[in-house]
């Protein structure tokens, strides 16, 4: 019996382009400091502009810690010299600024709790719901023109309104201005992130048992908390800062910090160094909050539907 004789095979294997060669023989000194100096120029415009977006920030904490004399100083100086607390305790202690600031504490978590579930209500209701004659476009659209109007043009309404309900000069009154104001701008957000949310597993809540009601807020509600994150965050920088609505609506019970600190403006001077410590009480808790929950909102900005 004849055996089969194998094919010789070829030893010698194909020579291939070394790819990694040819790219490191093609990459020159000059252009290794090509990319080093464009690092090296991006890494530098972004030390100047965070240069110039802090530098405000630390000239209000500067004066913040200067006495009075250091305070008119010419030319003045950049690191003070003598640090002193004492327009801290002024402004805290003497003015009684631990109020205001109590205030705006208040209005800015009233109204983002009030606005979100009032908010969120509407807002699931017109992503769910078609209403007959193309309702729910003019009913987005009225919801819409009410942020299109300055809050100026409000002014007067909402101040005889409160007036009659003897609110004036009230936190509530605050807070439910600003959810007025800003409940557009939370239905317009929590509809986006409503929608995407499939509608069967609500339907599938709802064979199970649950009302519409417990659909939404154990369905719907969680699936959408990035969004709810997302707003809520947005809201409280927004209420923090809100002046407007609680310099007409308050005088001396529930003023807010905002109010408050262009109240040490007057006819007489400008109070710089209490001035400056309510800048720093005004500015630090919204930045640190904006700084620590950044990475929430832009995740809650950024999400998508839900996939399954």
């Amino acid at each position: 019996m004849m055996g089969t004789e194998r094919p010789i095979a070829v030893t010698a294997a194909t020579p291939r382009p070394n790819v990694g060669a040819t790219q490191l023989q093609a990459f020159t000194p000059v252009q290794g400091l090509r990319r080093l100096g464009g690092k090296a120029l991006g890494y530098a415009l972004v030390v100047v502009v965070v240069a110039i977006w802090f530098f405000p920030i630390y000239w209000i904490g500067n004066m913040s810690l200067k006495n009075d004399l250091e305070l008119g100083a010419v030319p003045p100086t950049f690191v003070p010299q003598q640090p002193s607390l004492d327009s801290y305790y002024r402004l805290l202690f003497v003015l009684g600024f631990d109020r205001y600031f109590w205030n705006s504490v208040t209005v800015a978590a009233g109204s983002t709790v009030i606005g979100l579930f009032a908010g969120s209500l509407c807002a699931y209701s017109l992503s769910r719901y078609r209403f007959p004659w193309a309702l729910n476009y003019w009913l987005l659209f009225l919801i819409l023109a009410v942020r299109m109007f300055p809050p100026t043009v409000t002014l007067i309404p909402l101040f005889v309104f409160f007036r009659d309900l003897n609110l004036l000069d009230t936190v509530i009154a605050v807070i439910l201005a600003q959810v007025y104001f800003d409940l557009p701008f939370i239905v317009w957000m929590m509809r986006g992130f409503f929608a995407d949310i499939p509608i069967d597993l609500e339907q599938a809540a709802l064979v199970d048992g649950d009302t519409k009601f417990g659909a939404f807020r154990r369905v719907a509600v969680p699936l959408a908390a990035p969004g709810l994150l997302a707003t809520a965050i947005l809201m409280v920088i927004y209420s923090w800062n809100e002046f407007t609505f609680a310099l007409v609506l308050t005088e001396t019970k529930a003023t807010t910090l905002p109010v408050a600190t262009a109240g040490l403006v007057h006819e007489f001077g400008i109070a710089w160094g209490p001035m400056t410590a309510s800048g720093v009480l005004f500015t630090l808790p919204v930045l640190i909050f904006a700084l620590l929950v950044q990475r929430n909102l832009i995740r809650g900005l950024t999400a998508g539907g839900v996939k399954g």
